[in-house]
This record gives C-alpha cells, sequence and structure tokens, in this order.
C-alpha cells in the first residue's frame, strides 16, 4: 500500500490552536484499513503514525441541510480512501493568517492519529482536537496529532465544525425547528462517532478529553455546559480560550441574524418556511458574502460570529451555568499565555496598517472599549500607558491579555476548582518564533505560541517553515516534551502529574495556583502569579461596570 505525504496545509498556530496503555493478549495491531459504522477507510502508515485524514462523520450540511444538526453519513461501499484531509468549512482563505484556501460547506471531515504498534484492543486515551479560529477560520487538518499521538500514547483525533453564520445563524425560524448553534452541534456529531468508532483504531470511548485553543477552548466550555454533550468526553483542557469567552446573548445573536436575512433579500415577512426555503437556496459564497466581517479593532465585533445562547445547545450563558455548577463534571485544564495580546494587535495595527500603534490609536481604542463610561475610562487609561508598558502597542496588547484571556482563564480556574479536579497554567517562553515579520512590536508568549510545542509539529506559516528542529531551540523541544507529557498524563488519568516531572498542584484559591511554563524553568506559584500582573482586580472592578471585552 502506498504510504501518504503528511498534508501540507497554509494554516497558523495563530488559530491553530498522554498516557498508559493497556493491550489485551491475542490482540493485533491496529491495520491501515479499518471498518467504521459507515464503512471501510484505508489510511497511511509513516514511521511515527498511522493516519486517517478525511473521514467523514456527518452527512454534507448543504441544500435543505444547511444550518440543521448534523445527518449521519450515508454508507459507502468497498474502501474509502482516508489519504487526505477533507475540505475545511468555509471561509476566507486569504484571512491572514489562518485561512484555509478551497473550503467547501461539503467539511464534516475528521482525521484519526494512531501511535505505532497500538494493538486494536488496546483501549489507549483519546484526545478530540477542536481547532480555533475566531469561529470563522480553522481546520482540524491544519494539526498534524502524529507526534501527540505517538508521544503519549493516545489516539488524537482533530475534527472540522461549521464556522461563521454556517455554525451560528440566529434566527426564531431555525430555532423553531429545533435547530440552534450548528458548528457545536457538528462538534457534538464528532464526539459520537468517536463514541461508536474509536475502539477500533485502539481507543477507549470511556476515556475521551476535549481539548482546543481560541476559539476551540471556547467551545471545550460550551460542551462542557451543553446536556447534549454529557457522557461524550471525560476530561477537558482549555488553551486560550475561558468559559468568560466566545458566547453571544440570545437578543443580540437575533438582531444580527435580522441585519443577515435583511441582505439576503429572506425577511421575516415571507414566513418561517419560505424564508428558510429562501435562505437554503442561496449558494454558499451568496451567503458568505452577506455575512457580518471581524474587525479586531472594534471591541464587540467577534459577538456577530460566535456562538449564542440558543436554548438547544446552550440553554443559558456558560458563564453563568458554570458560576452556579450546571457542567458536565470532568477534570479540567485551563490557562493562557502570558502575552496572548499581541497577536491581535500586530495584525490590526502593525502589519494591517504598515506602522506601530500610535498613542491617538490606543485611546481610540479605549473609549470604544469603554463606550463613554467616564470611571472606566479614566481607570483603563491610568492602568495600559505607553509609559508603562514602553509602547502603545505592548500596552493595548496587555490590555487584550488581561481582560479577555488571563483573568477569564483565573475567574474559571477559580469556580470550577471548587466542583471539579482542576489544573491552571500559564506558558511564559518568550522566545517563540512569530507567525509573520513584525519590525514593530516583539511578541513574546502570544495567542497560540503554545501550539508547536503542544504538537511538537511545524509552525505552520504561508509557506509552512519545516520541522521544529528548524525553528524551535533544544530547550523549547525539551519543553515541548514536557508539555505534551502533561497533557497526555491528564488525558490518561485526569492528573498531569508523574514520570518524574515539576509537580502540578491542583488549583486552590489563592494557595495552589498556576503552572508556569518556560523553556528556561518550570515552576509553579500561587495564583496571583498571574492575577497580579494581569490586573485582575481591576477588571472584577469594570466586570461590575459593565465593561469587558
Amino acid at each position: 500500500m502506498n504510504t501518504s505525504p503528511t498534508p501540507k496545509w497554509p494554516a497558523s498556530a495563530a488559530w491553530l490552536a498522554i498516557g498508559l496503555l493497556t493491550s489485551a493478549a491475542q490482540a493485533t495491531v491496529v491495520a491501515p484499513s479499518v471498518h467504521t459504522d459507515a464503512g471501510w477507510v484505508e489510511g497511511a502508515s509513516r514511521g511515527d503514525a498511522l493516519d486517517f485524514w478525511g473521514i467523514p462523520f456527518a452527512a454534507p450540511p448543504v441544500g435543505d441541510l444547511r444550518w440543521k444538526a448534523p445527518a449521519p453519513v450515508a454508507p459507502w461501499p468497498g474502501v474509502r480512501a482516508a489519504l487526505v484531509p477533507g475540505p475545511a468549512c468555509t471561509q476566507d482563505g486569504r484571512r491572514v493568517p489562518s485561512g484555509v484556501p478551497n473550503s467547501s460547506e461539503d467539511c464534516l471531515y475528521l482525521n484519526v492519529h494512531v501511535p505505532p504498534g497500538l494493538s486494536d484492543t488496546a483501549a489507549a486515551p483519546v484526545m478530540v482536537w477542536v481547532p480555533g479560529g475566531a469561529w470563522i477560520n480553522g481546520a482540524g487538518a491544519q494539526y498534524d496529532g502524529s507526534k501527540l499521538a505517538q508521544a503519549s500514547q493516545s489516539v488524537v483525533v482533530t475534527i472540522n465544525y461549521r464556522l461563521g453564520l454556517f455554525g451560528s445563524l440566529a434566527l426564531n425560524s431555525l430555532l423553531a425547528e429545533g435547530h440552534g448553534n450548528a458548528g457545536l452541534m457538528d462538534q457534538q456529531a464528532a464526539l459520537r462517532w468517536v463514541q461508536r468508532n474509536i475502539a477500533r483504531f485502539g481507543g477507549n470511548p470511556q476515556n475521551v478529553t476535549l481539548f482546543g485553543q481560541s476559539a476551540g477552548s471556547a467551545s471545550v466550555c460550551q460542551q462542557l455546559v451543553s446536556p447534549g454533550a454529557a457522557g461524550l468526553f471525560h476530561r477537558a483542557i482549555m488553551q486560550s480560550g475561558p468559559c468568560t469567552f466566545g458566547t453571544t446573548a440570545k437578543a443580540e445573536a437575533l438582531k444580527n441574524g435580522q441585519a443577515f436575512v435583511t441582505k439576503l433579500a429572506c425577511p421575516d415577512s415571507l414566513g418561517a418556511s419560505a424564508q428558510l426555503a429562501c435562505l437554503r437556496s442561496k449558494t454558499a459564497a451568496e451567503v458568505f458574502a452577506a455575512s457580518p466581517t471581524l474587525n479586531i479593532t472594534t471591541p464587540g465585533s467577534l459577538g456577530s460570529l460566535t456562538p449564542f445562547q440558543d436554548g438547544i445547545v446552550l440553554p443559558a450563558m456558560p458563564r453563568k451555568l458554570i458560576e452556579q455548577g450546571k457542567f458536565n463534571r470532568v477534570p479540567v485544564v485551563i490557562g493562557n499565555t502570558k502575552d496572548e495580546g499581541t497577536l491581535f494587535i500586530a495584525l490590526a495595527y502593525d502589519i494591517a496598517r504598515g506602522h506601530a500603534m500610535t498613542d491617538d490609536e490606543l485611546k481610540s481604542l479605549l473609549a470604544g472599549l469603554t463606550q463613554g463610561n467616564s470611571i472606566a475610562t479614566s481607570l483603563l487609561s491610568s492602568y495600559y500607558t505607553t509609559r508603562k508598558y514602553g509602547t502603545p502597542g505592548q500596552a493595548a496588547s496587555a490590555l487584550v491579555t488581561d481582560a479577555v484571556f488571563a483573568c477569564g482563564a483565573q475567574w474559571s480556574a477559580r469556580q470550577l476548582a471548587g466542583r471539579v479536579a482542576t489544573y491552571a497554567y500559564q506558558f511564559d517562553e518568550q522566545r517563540m518564533p512569530a507567525l509573520v515579520n513584525d519590525p514593530f512590536m516583539a511578541w513574546g508568549a502570544y495567542h497560540a505560541a503554545e501550539l508547536p510545542l503542544v504538537f511538537q509539529t511545524e509552525i505552520a506559516t504561508v509557506p509552512p517553515s519545516g520541522a521544529p528542529a528548524d525553528v524551535l531551540t533544544p530547550a523549547q523541544l525539551k519543553l515541548s516534551d514536557a508539555m505534551m507529557g502533561y497533557w497526555g498524563r491528564f488525558a490518561a488519568t485526569g492528573n498531569p502529574n508523574g514520570a518524574g516531572a515539576v509537580a502540578w498542584p491542583r488549583f486552590s484559591w489563592p494557595t495552589h495556583g498556576t503552572l508556569h511554563l518556560d523553556s528556561a524553568a518550570i515552576t509553579s506559584a500561587s495564583g496571583s502569579s498571574v492575577t497580579g500582573p494581569h490586573n485582575c482586580s481591576l477588571w472584577d472592578t469594570l466586570a461590575s461596570l459593565g465593561v469587558g471585552l
């Protein structure tokens, strides 16, 4: 059988985004051909993994299935080649740095990476990756899970899900049909596929870890609070996307939906059935063109594209449900990178405008965030200053880091830790290569900087930059080994400790806090090691004033 090369997708570490096996006597090694519940699939062996690319887990969500819950896959005859990724879900392939070209509405595919020599009765841990991309970009195949599978002795699955308004359109006519967040329903459909099929790849359907980064991480929290995901996964890892992030209130989402149907000339006045028929008659290109766009410099613009509180998949806002303890009880790892915001400010100002952010642009950003609240404006202007941080861009980056990610992760950890085993981290590594050349600002431990270490695979830029040995230092590769070990042991047992690694204490505010991941040293510290430098007491105050990102 021919082996397939590693797929080379233009991807982004920005949106990118082990344990012990038991083997049965007389077991056989997982073969390149596996029988799923829809038919046979044939993968390809590589030296470090057995890969299956582009396995459909639901029917193409096109035509009358657009915006509906994912439907079952039609069985296929013979053996289906699983040698190349399926299409990414519809998106702008030109969007720097995370757009995937040649995307399609027919996109509900997943990829399976099996470590070498795994037996078909091994019952290995399973890790299901939800890619990030602000709910508008990204694909599972951007992430080659073979190194992580080998290091962890886990079966690693990476998935697609519908993006933009294909995945999160809010309309009363759709809700009346019983269809809410299609993208989140896709994620659940992929998890149900894992339940039905992963044992045939050597994985244990009763030991599934759902993990993701950025929008993928926030999706993990949305699945934590979704009744439809109960029992589909047993551990959760949230990287740079806390439970405070990425869900739109129902009223706002419905308002955005009305603006969309007006653009497509499919108004409510047609009646529910006729309106949906009108919308489903449009081409994917027409739907995409009428969708709102994300403006990084405009606080709140992401809300037109994120999942929303639909009363179906999400019965209420995740933050509120987490506070109330109404979530699927599984052990959790949650964390952030030290300098999350540099990526966003660099893309919105340095790269987009060709110059470093100015003081006037910083003032404008602050004014937009506070929306005329003079107390909040005064507070922010006194904390996030050029004098304190060195440049306007670094001040703005710190604001984004603190408001959206670091303080949200710590809040989430405090809420979760009283009910489930919780482990918090911060990725501090300052020397990761930037995704694009930025002559105006050092990025530090930027949003998604940890992903090449979690997967120990190429930092995917355009063109691909090569293997990690080409771009990562020996110390960073050692840190990568440590991180894969922590993630893998957590996936296997719900506890990341062991194998002689630096002890990672269970989160218990304020004495036991956060593991700091740095190639110079891995250390643990109290929670104040994050909340203090990231001004979290300020953001608690601002939240009481109704101000936040």
